[in-house]
């Protein structure tokens, strides 16, 4: 037996102590090297601020933003947000419909380097706003126009008529204009009546126990029958018809002999479309009947009624069966039979169509929205286009938006940014929107998401949004207010 001396005690207990106090050293000094090594790798991160609940906010965003705001926009997770302000001049100079400015859309002074990626900007100074404003030249605003000569009818339900009023107020209150809606029996047409009366818009709503089809074709004779001394021209629509302007399609139809029996419409975009439905105006691009025609129309009516085609084929068929009178073309009635996104029509910087259709069902795009600057600067001012020199297009009421090439100079191609219905190729497209070129999968697009007037001020602001729910949404407010 080796007995311990007391002595050697204090030996053993501080070997062990020093060989734990070594374990530890050699633990920690590992961790820092690991950390060392691995560290160059990991990029640093600015924390999110969490402004609402169900709201991300970055911290890159250097203003305070009105939560309501964003609720509106829809916002989720924001990644950037830019205030811009618009200085109108009016001007009796002719103005271009797309014009090129010397400054470009997000601030150069802020930037790094030379690249145009405002993605690489830095945050003005002030926060989002970028304090220079942007200055751009109009025609005076038209004066309001006088349409008494020109009765619209429509076949819906209430619910779609009762939707379809803000969009009707564009281009139908207080023009003089009628409106004949034929719907199905609902004890809610006289709270739709009065929203009407309220926003300027002469409706009138007749009630029909007949189906869609029936309703549709029989606005003829309800046409006919209510036709005034100054009426020239009986107009069926879809209920998502919308004119861009009445000043412009009442100049339009003066272009025409209204004393003859005359068939004015447009056709589809699509050829597989037309191979469908033939050669006709198709409805949601507007059915323009004189009133000549409306009378001969109504003579044949019992025999129409009894074909076995859609509302705007039975007037197509009726008009090639019972009349001499045949399809006068208008190019700029669009039916719009465009997939998914429309983007590239909006954006092709020509003249702007006298009407669209399918904005709210093959596509979307808010015409309501669209046309509120309108109020400040006049229907003319719509899908007006400003090139900055940053490469970025505003297409003002669509998109603001920038190719991942720029176009050459006098280019008229237009995007076909549409799925083909049917698979139909771009060749099936270009006897109404020729020339065409591919989808640009690389273009930045910020596209409006709303826009809205200060009754008191008269200033128009809008906001157009770049999506991304995995980076966050990118908002650019544009405020607009005449020198």
């Amino acid at each position: 037996m080796i007995l311990l001396h007391n002595r050697d005690r204090p030996s053993s207990a501080a070997s062990w102590a020093w060989r734990r106090l070594m374990r530890f050293v050699v633990i920690f000094v590992c961790i820092a090297a690991f950390t060392a090594l691995i560290w160059p790798t990991i990029e640093p991160q600015n924390p999110p601020m969490h402004q609402a609940s169900n709201i991300t906010i970055s911290a890159d965003v250097k203003c305070e933003l009105d939560e309501s705001l964003l609720l509106k926009l829809e916002i989720k997770k924001l990644a950037d947000f830019t205030r811009r302000e618009i200085v109108v001049d009016f001007t009796d100079e002719e103005v271009p419909m797309t014009q090129k400015l010397d400054q470009p859309l997000w601030d150069p002074s802020k930037g790094k380097g030379k690249s145009n990626d405002h993605t690489l900007m830095e945050q003005p100074q002030d926060g989002c706003s970028i304090p220079l404003p942007v200055s751009v030249k109009l025609p005076p605003k038209p004066a309001m126009a006088d349409a008494s000569h020109i009765d619209f009818g429509v076949a819906t339900t209430v619910d779609r008529l009762n939707d379809s009023l803000n969009a009707f107020e564009h281009w139908a209150a207080y023009t003089r204009t009628r409106i004949f809606a034929m719907v199905e029996p609902d004890e809610r047409i006289p709270l739709v009546q009065a929203k009407a009366d309220a926003m300027g818009i002469n409706l009138h709503v007749h009630v029909s126990e007949d189906d869609y089809l029936r309703r549709y074709f029989a606005l003829v004779p309800l046409l006919e029958k209510n036709m005034r001394p100054q009426t020239k021209w009986g107009c069926i629509i879809d209920d998502d018809t919308f004119f861009l302007s009445m000043p412009a399609l009442v100049k339009a139809l003066g272009e025409y002999d209204h004393t003859q029996p005359m068939y004015i419409g447009g056709i589809s975009e699509g050829v597989p479309q037309i191979g469908v439905f033939g050669v006709m105006a198709f409805g949601g691009a507007g059915v323009f009947l004189s009133r000549p025609l409306v009378s001969d129309l109504v003579t044949v009516y019992d025999e129409c009624q009894l074909m076995n085609f859609s509302g705007d084929r039975r007037i197509a068929y009726c008009i090639y069966q019972y009349t001499q009178t045949r399809l006068t073309i208008d190019h700029r009635l669009r039916q719009l039979d465009l997939m998914v996104d429309a983007s590239g029509f909006f954006e092709a910087g020509r003249v702007p169509p006298l009407s669209v259709h399918h904005w709210k069902s093959w596509f979307h795009a808010d015409m309501t929205k669209l046309g509120v600057i309108s109020s400040l600067c006049g229907d003319e001012c719509l899908l007006r286009q400003w090139h900055f020199s940053d490469g970025f297009i505003l297409t003002n009421g669509f998109s603001v938006i920038r190719y991942s090439q720029m176009l050459e100079p006098g280019d008229l191609t237009m995007e076909m940014t549409w799925d083909g219905h049917n698979g139909a190729g771009l060749d099936m497209y270009l006897h109404e929107l020729g020339p065409l070129r591919p989808r640009d999968d690389d273009k930045i697009s910020y596209l409006l998401q709303d826009s809205e007037v200060d009754e008191i001020t008269g200033r128009v602001t809008q906001w157009y949004i770049q999506r991304d729910t995995r980076r966050g949404d990118k908002v650019l407010e544009l405020s607009w207010q005449k020198r």
